[in-house]
């Protein structure tokens, strides 16, 4: 079964959040398979919200982060992606550590 299909698109915060952890596993950890790894992993999970990013349930704490209705899914094995879906876009907006996420 195929969902709807959305348009992924990074807000700035979710770009730098991406930039800082290669430069984090590449520079300081000098674990570059780790990052690709990582990133392969977070493509699979976009072409996942691709077609199903309304299914992980909504997270209304997360609203008082980001002021809006917010949604997140894991990727690897420490990793969340933070987004809202509207309309047919699925806005990312930040790729944090799950444990800076308060539910």
């Amino acid at each position: 079964m195929m969902g709807k299909k959305y348009r992924v698109e990074f807000k700035t915060s979710a770009e730098r959040d991406l930039d800082e952890l290669e430069a984090y596993l590449i520079e300081e950890c000098s674990a570059p398979m780790t990052a690709r790894r990582k990133f392969e992993d977070l493509d699979k999970r976009l072409d996942w919200l691709e077609s199903f990013a309304e299914l992980p349930a909504i997270h209304f704490n997360l609203s008082y982060q980001y002021g809006i209705i917010a949604r997140t899914i894991p990727f690897g094995k420490k990793m969340a992606i933070i987004y809202t879906v509207e309309n047919d876009v699925v806005n990312i907006l930040r790729i944090v550590p799950q444990s800076m996420i308060i539910y």
